[in-house]
């Protein structure tokens, strides 16, 4: 071990430790932002092993210490940070909310039961009518919808139905049994179209999320009494996506062009090869060796990832078969940012997105849930989730939903309180 390598490890070390320290001092503040927290533990152990020195199949190139992981560590840790400020500083405000009635009487539990059986219900008739990744090798996650007898579904409730484990998360304080059995006939479900570790992995922080920012206290007291129960689930469930992971790589071989023909090698270079192969591209191509020049253009944000992809591709052959096949590389953000902006302005952008979208989206997010304003939570989760994807694979066209969706609700409530001055 070099170094570098010392430098790495040591890095990711000081992360894994303020880490704890959020999810120790604030679990539900953690939870709102548990996607954003896994991406980097996606990547970072990603850029460690990238850094060592490996090829890179996307790339087309052999990898190097670039003080990407570095670089991306405090990315990770100014975000946390200036995020747990801005909830800081918006709680000091007071948040209205209002919930939907009929005759007097919520209906929100049966509109959101109702919406959650029928979404599911035309979500199996059209998987019972197609072709299932699950059965046919020919298939992916990536493909099946376009193979799906009613592919427009996917532009209505998204590649797995996310707001769905959420209503669930809602709704299981008082309907336990109902929440389980759905939340598990959606898991069946997106293991049946191809979906595997994602589905498991956002369906579980969609259910939980509602659930820990209501009861953090509690959650915490759950896990420490039931933790070998959760860790025996997690270990049985993830055991059964690696099997099914074996088989398709074993039938496939997706990386036998650099002669990777064992499942398991495949695995290993799939979690760790390509995580982060897109932000030690940037470091070293616009921070490091500075080999190219920055564009200056902040619309690349708003398909980052193709600008990455068409950057960093090494040939318009991969391109071409990504496309055909359905498929993107993956985290173009934060590298975006530095095939933008030098590092200072590239950091001061990401600031000012952090505060005014992810931060802020989050606790309005956070108080509908608190306020138990179940269907504008709903409205704002979904949003949100495509704010989350804007923040990680950088496509930030996603983030002017939830912006609109804001700006609609506060004209609302400024009407309201006019009329009834």
């Amino acid at each position: 071990m070099d170094i570098y390598q010392i430098i790495n490890y040591f890095s990711f070390a000081l992360y894994l430790v303020i880490c704890l320290y959020f999810v120790k001092k604030a679990l539900s503040f953690s939870f709102i932002y548990g996607l954003i927290i896994f991406q980097s533990l996606t990547i970072l152990p990603s850029l460690i092993y990238i850094e060592s020195g490996i090829y890179i199949n996307e790339q087309g190139r052999n990898s190097y210490f670039s003080w990407a992981t570095v670089i991306t560590c405090i990315y990770f840790i100014i975000t946390l940070f200036i995020l747990y400020l801005t909830h800081k500083q918006l709680d000091r405000y007071n948040f209205k909310t209002f919930t939907f009635t009929y005759k007097g009487k919520n209906v929100e539990n049966l509109i959101l039961k109702s919406l959650v059986i029928g979404v599911l219900s035309i979500l199996l008739f059209n998987a019972s009518l197609s072709p299932l990744p699950l059965f046919d090798m020919s298939l992916s996650r990536f493909t099946y919808w376009s193979n799906s007898k009613f592919p427009f579904l996917n532009t209505i409730f998204g590649n797995t139905a996310s707001f769905i484990p959420f209503i669930l998360g809602i709704l299981a304080p008082k309907n336990k049994r109902f929440s389980t059995i759905l939340l598990i006939i959606y898991f069946f479900y997106n293991f049946l179209i191809g979906q595997k570790f994602s589905p498991i992995l956002n369906g579980s922080f969609s259910f939980f999320l509602p659930i820990v920012i209501m009861n953090g206290n509690k959650v915490k007291q759950i896990i420490k009494k039931r933790f070998l129960l959760i860790a025996s689930i997690l270990s049985i469930s993830g055991f059964i996506i690696y099997q099914v992971i074996y088989a398709k790589y074993e039938a496939r071989v997706p990386f036998a062009n650099i002669k990777i023909y064992d499942p398991d090698e495949a695995i290993f270079y799939r979690i760790f090869g390509l995580q982060g192969h897109l932000m030690w591209g940037s470091t070293e191509r616009f921070v490091v060796e500075g080999s190219k020049p920055q564009s200056y253009d902040p619309t690349e944000l708003l398909y980052g990832m193709e600008h990455m992809m068409a950057e960093f591709a090494y040939s318009n052959d991969v391109l071409y078969h990504n496309a055909k096949g359905g498929f993107n590389f993956t985290n173009a953000y934060p590298g975006i940012l530095f095939k933008i902006f030098p590092v200072p302005i590239a950091f001061g952008t990401h600031l000012l997105l952090s505060i005014t979208l992810l931060g802020f989206s989050g606790w309005i997010l956070k108080k509908f849930v608190q306020n138990n304003a179940k269907i504008l939570a709903v409205i704002t989760f979904q949003f949100y989730i495509w704010l989350i994807y804007s923040f990680t694979m950088g496509y930030f066209y996603k983030a002017f939903y939830i912006s609109i969706f804001l700006i609609v609700y506060f004209v609302f409530l400024k009407i309201l309180k006019n009329r009834y001055r």
